[in-house]
């Protein structure tokens, strides 16, 4: 409807409106709506004069809006019409709480029992020293580090996505790792955002919780597979997504920052842009490498073997974590679902063929818990999945692991029909209706699918590709896949320790460390920031 027909049906709205209310002025204690209110618009007669001056067929049709309409959506201005003296406000609405639990128990009532800011509909977050505000529209996901929450900024004109950290000092200082790592990356090293590492706009603390605001994204890649059914997406997709993600994971080595926590959850989709475009997010768990602490951290379906047995790691082990997100966009399942770290690392075994080498296993810190030390060098050939390798370790059958642990291993579904990583990609099922000719040229793409996932799930740290390398990969160039891919030797090189710092805000209230040592928790995570289901900007499996 037009301007000039909104302006006219109103205008008889409020007609009839006058009408009803002095019709029912005698008893304004006992007002009910009239009928009247509710009527058709008709508009008024005209002379006979007039409509011949008028050409047939040059007369609007003026249809008022449907009653559900009126009921509903429109129920703020029907009340209007059949009540002039109906007023509203806003803040008259009861508190709609988005928090849970929401009773004030902690911080003079601003904070629940789990030491969460209590949040409701509208609520308003301000930056005390910009004066920025922020208001509270939804939640967009909660964790043991807090709640992030859908918010309007008002001056922008937009929404964006603020992460508010438990009021706990714990929690505080690991999420001021998260504000100096992205300030980090994005003003350093990604300055013109091409990178696909989420930016940070804001940060802030408000009634003694750290805000942390973020660009607003849509939905991450697991939530695409859902979506999907489980089912793999196109290998063009792959390919795109791969490429992109080794954008963001080359300036983080650059930068000497070991993300820590690759996986779908932790890449979300950005529906501004077409093609999709995707971003790397929640470096709560981030560190410097060279200055590594934690021995507890990747989530286990993408969990190194390095990290697994207690070796020192490096970067490479977010190279290990892309490899599994690789296969699984391919597949729409995990390719090492373990139910225990035990079935995680049986099934590397099984499905790579070999094991961790020796130099690892002699140094790690948890090899005894997985592994029996033979003595000597022992071919391992009885066991078809290691191909003949030698080693000096033998890998514990569950009834000794469990004589070993007391406790009996948690061993997980088996989702694939084949156990070697060819034959799970070869024989994962075609699109419908493929054409031969297309069926052949995929079959191509698949070769350089398993030759790229051989050189990412790597056991020895040492030899797997670095993001560098990986990108010069003909899945990820698109060049045609003839051979073995043999990447270019890169000079190694020495870890720059660079200073970590972040602003000190006096208008939050708290103080902010500078040169924070980098601290990385399995526990403290930023949980996907669900957007509006993004539109299919593609064909998926």
């Amino acid at each position: 409807m037009e301007e000039g027909e909104s302006s006219r049906v109103d205008g008889s709205r409020a007609g009839e409106s006058d009408g009803a209310t002095s019709a029912d002025s005698g008893s304004s204690s006992s007002w009910k709506p009239s009928a009247k209110a509710f009527r058709p618009y008709v508009p008024p007669p005209q002379s006979s004069t007039w409509a011949t001056l008028v050409k047939p067929g040059t007369l609007r049709v003026i249809v008022g809006k449907p009653l559900v309409a009126r009921v509903t959506k429109d129920i703020l201005e029907t009340f209007q019409i059949c009540n002039p003296n109906f007023k509203y406000s806003e803040a008259l609405n009861p508190k709609r709480f988005l928090t849970n639990p929401s009773v004030g128990v902690l911080n003079d009532g601003h904070d629940n029992a789990n030491s969460d800011l209590i949040l409701h509909v509208n609520f308003v977050l301000v930056n005390m020293e910009s004066k920025q505000r922020y208001i509270v529209k939804d939640i967009l996901g909660h964790g043991t580090f807090g709640q992030v929450a859908k918010c309007w900024v008002s001056e922008t004109n937009s929404y964006v996505a603020v992460k508010i950290i438990k009021n706990e000092p714990a929690y505080y200082q690991q999420a001021l790792v998260e504000v100096s790592m992205l300030h980090m990356l994005n003003q350093k090293f990604d300055p013109d955002d091409k990178h696909h590492i989420v930016r940070i706009l804001d940060y802030f603390v408000y009634q003694r919780h750290l805000c942390i605001a973020f660009e607003m994204l849509g939905s991450n890649l697991y939530e695409l597979i859902k979506m999907n059914n489980y089912k793999g997406l196109s290998l063009n997709i792959v390919q795109m997504f791969s490429k992109q993600i080794l954008h963001a994971l080359i300036v983080m080595k650059d930068a000497g920052i070991i993300h820590c926590d690759l996986k779908p959850e932790n890449i979300l989709i950005s529906t501004r842009v077409k093609p999709p475009e995707i971003k790397i997010i929640d470096f709560g768990s981030a560190c410097m490498e060279g200055r590594t602490i934690y021995s507890y951290i990747q989530s286990r379906y993408y969990r190194s073997p390095e990290v697994l047995l207690g070796y020192p790691y490096t970067t490479a082990i977010d190279m290990w974590s892309f490899g599994c997100i690789v296969a699984e966009l391919f597949l729409g399942l995990p390719l090492f679902p373990g139910a225990s770290e035990y079935d995680l690392l049986k099934r590397m075994i099984e499905i790579l063929g070999g094991q961790p080498p020796d130099d690892l296993l002699r140094d790690a810190k948890n090899t005894s818990k997985f592994f029996k030390h033979i003595g000597s060098i022992y071919r391992l050939e009885d066991d078809e999945a290691h191909n003949g390798v030698t080693s000096a370790y033998r890998v514990l059958t569950e009834e000794e692991y469990e004589a070993r642990e007391s406790k009996r291993p948690k061993m997980g579904k088996r989702y694939f029909n084949f156990v070697k990583l060819e034959d799970i990609i070869a024989n994962y099922p075609y699109r419908k209706n493929l054409p031969e000719e297309e069926i052949s040229k995929e079959n191509l793409t698949r070769l350089a699918l398993v030759d790229f996932l051989r050189g990412l799930v790597e056991f020895d740290p040492g030899k797997r590709w670095s993001p560098l390398q990986a990108s010069h990969h003909p899945f990820v160039t698109g060049e045609p896949f003839t051979c073995p891919y043999k990447p270019l030797l890169e000079t190694p090189r020495i870890p720059v320790i660079h200073t970590v710092t972040v602003d000190h805000n006096p208008g939050g209230g708290h103080w902010l460390a500078a040169g924070l040592s980098p601290q990385v928790s399995n526990s403290s995570r930023c949980l996907p920031q669900h957007g509006a289901h993004f539109q299919k900007l593609w064909k998926l499996r």
